[in-house]
């Protein structure tokens, strides 16, 4: 767990919190901004994370976003996706590992 990104998913060690991350990011933010798939990056994540976050790092938020559970699967071109903030992001990773961690005490 050493190696990962304070702003991957997977920080988050249990599937069920996880999951509620999820459920947020495709419920989507009234103060989110608007990010327009190009045709370029129907097969790639990672360059519509590159664009809109300037870190490839999070294109797990875009496949959340596009409702894909697979990387195989293209996103739509011209699909409007919700995106939150990477600062949103990782205050939701950290919130969530503050439940987890709870309910480890618990």
């Amino acid at each position: 767990m050493a190696d990962l990104s304070r702003l991957s998913p997977y920080n988050i060690q249990d599937d069920l919190v996880r999951a509620e991350l999820y459920r947020e990011i495709r419920a989507g933010g009234s103060d989110w901004t608007q990010y327009e798939i190009k045709p370029d990056e129907i097969f790639r994540p990672e360059l519509a994370a590159y664009r809109f976050y300037g870190t490839d790092e999070l294109k797990w938020v875009v496949l959340v976003a596009a409702r894909l559970d697979d990387l195989r699967e293209p996103l739509e071109s011209g699909t409007v996706l919700l995106l939150p903030s990477s600062a949103w992001v990782r205050e939701r990773i950290k919130y969530y590992q503050d439940i987890e961690a709870k309910n480890a005490t618990s």
